[in-house]
């Protein structure tokens, strides 16, 4: 254990940020291992990195941490916004669903993009909510968690972290459970593939710091008047098998859980073709079944809006 008189640090303590213990005689003893912190890369721009236990931790008092110690100078208002947002969500997940013991935190305020990580050590987000929902294997789970809404403690959490995080940030990478999933904003691109990842979430995310997108602006596609969650996206990318979309069993492992909502984007970006049956299952079947939610095809190639359009038009002659 290390005693500390340093003024900063005591202040750090004082507001929460630093964990301590009192000894018997009042003094305050902090223990090193409970969190450390470095800067590196001094001559390329800083980085600071915390490495944190989670027992006691609060996101908020992290956050004001790394505005403090390394603050984003050269960042717009629109960013900092987003950079708080997308940080604390995915610090509290760490938090309160990993099950690990530590997070480590890497904070980069450039001058041209902001660059953040949270990296936990629990059982990886995947597997939870396979374990947790009796999901089929850690690719479902991933499918699902893309759609929002979603959450392993619904009384606590609303599920709409990680999805309104993944759309509001400029690239967003999440790796657990041997699985990296991609959302590149810029590009308006999603892309999933194997990582030797097993065991915990690792997080990553990136911003541009002169943006201008306003945080409302990503919330309102998929929120209603009174600002509630009705609205997802159907990423079609994510459920593919093979080349093409060809069988009504992937549409409908793709419109699962969409009866939570008012309305869905189905987005065909990066999908060559589509086959009658899948087509027809998402916009004759699954639509007809629920009228309630309002189904919008979007980044269709030409094939793919022949056949959309085929199964759209044999919905609406029953």
């Amino acid at each position: 254990m290390l005693g500390v008189s340093s003024a900063y640090v005591r202040r750090l303590a004082d507001e929460g940020i630093l964990p301590f213990r009192r000894t018997t005689g009042g003094h305050r003893v902090f223990d090193p291992d409970a969190t450390t912190a470095a800067f590196i890369k001094r001559g390329e721009g800083r980085t600071l990195r915390l490495e944190l236990s989670i027992e006691g931790l609060e996101e908020d008092r992290v956050w004001k941490r790394l505005e403090t110690e390394l603050p984003p100078r050269r960042a717009s208002p629109e960013a900092r916004e987003v950079a708080r947002y997308a940080f604390t969500e995915m610090l509290n997940n760490a938090i309160d669903h990993s099950g690990g013991s530590r997070v480590d935190v890497s904070w980069r305020p450039g001058s041209e993009t902001i660059s953040v990580g949270v990296e936990d050590d629990g059982v990886g987000v995947f597997e939870r909510l396979r374990s947790t929902l009796g999901l089929q294997n850690h690719l479902a789970a991933l499918e699902e968690l893309s759609k929002g809404k979603l959450t392993t403690q619904p009384d606590r959490h609303s599920g709409e972290g990680i999805f309104f995080t993944s759309l509001a940030v400029d690239l967003f990478d999440l790796r657990a459970n041997n699985l990296r999933w991609i959302v590149d904003n810029r590009r308006k691109d999603v892309a999933l593939g194997e990582v030797a990842q097993p065991s915990g979430t690792h997080v990553r995310f990136e911003i541009e710091a002169r943006t201008t997108r306003r945080l409302e602006e990503v919330f309102a596609h998929f929120t209603d008047e009174e600002l509630r969650f009705s609205r997802s996206r159907g990423i079609v990318k994510l459920f593919q098998h093979g080349t093409d979309f060809v069988s009504r069993s992937e549409a409908k492992r793709l419109m699962a859980g969409f009866e939570r909502f008012t309305g869905v984007d189905v987005d065909f970006t990066g999908v060559d073709s589509v086959g009658q049956g899948f087509a027809d299952e998402v916009f004759r079947v699954w639509a007809t079944a629920h009228r309630e939610v309002k189904l919008t095809p979007t980044g269709m190639n030409p094939v793919v809006s022949l056949m959309v359009g085929r199964a759209t038009a044999a919905a609406g002659d029953r």
